[in-house]
């Protein structure tokens, strides 16, 4: 097994997540919004999105020879804020470092393109995702519940080391020294 990791454009990656999609999350079920909404209320959702062309995205794969084994995926979503979306590792190349490989690009990438925050939000109990990712340097920064997914835990990745500091000093899991004293208003 030789794994390579290659970002691709938004068209080709489309082509291949909507095929495989069904398949990797086979086990959860999310609801179908789209199905509900009005036209009206469609085409009003169409139209925000005018105007949002030059939004920054990423579409990394990782592959074993030809064959595509994982994903992530994200998008900007303010100045210095940007979503990981999605990301998955088909179960048989799970447990052999390819997720944490896929994140460490993402990351690289999105740090390269200037932001400072990395967020994503996963179901609870998805502990493939969560685990890596704490391990990495997210931090739990939030709670949802939406119609759509359920209950997720928000992650959140500073680039900026004092930045991470002062949020753990924030939720607690550090305390605040004299170093920090000029920075509070």
């Amino acid at each position: 097994m030789e794994i390579t990791y290659e970002f691709i454009d938004g068209k080709t990656f489309s082509i291949f997540f909507n095929k495989n999609r069904d398949e990797i999350f086979k086990d959860d079920f999310d609801f179908n919004i789209e199905a509900i909404l009005s036209t009206e209320e469609k085409e009003k959702r169409r139209n925000n999105f005018e105007g949002y062309g030059n939004i920054k995205r990423y579409y990394l794969i990782a592959k074993d020879k030809e064959t595509i084994v994982g994903w992530s995926f994200g998008i900007q979503k303010s100045g210095e804020d940007f979503y990981m979306v999605n990301s998955a590792v088909f179960p048989a190349y799970r447990r052999k470092g390819i997720y944490t490989t896929l994140m460490k690009h993402a990351v690289e990438r999105i740090t390269e393109l200037g932001f400072q925050r990395i967020y994503s939000r996963h179901k609870m109990a998805n502990n493939h995702i969560l685990i890596p990712k704490l391990k990495f340097g997210f931090i739990i920064t939030g709670f949802d519940i939406t119609p759509i997914f359920g209950n997720l835990v928000e992650l959140s990745y500073y680039i900026n080391p004092k930045r991470k500091e002062l949020l753990e000093i924030r939720i607690g899991s550090k305390k605040i020294t004299e170093e920090h004293l000029p920075l509070i208003e």
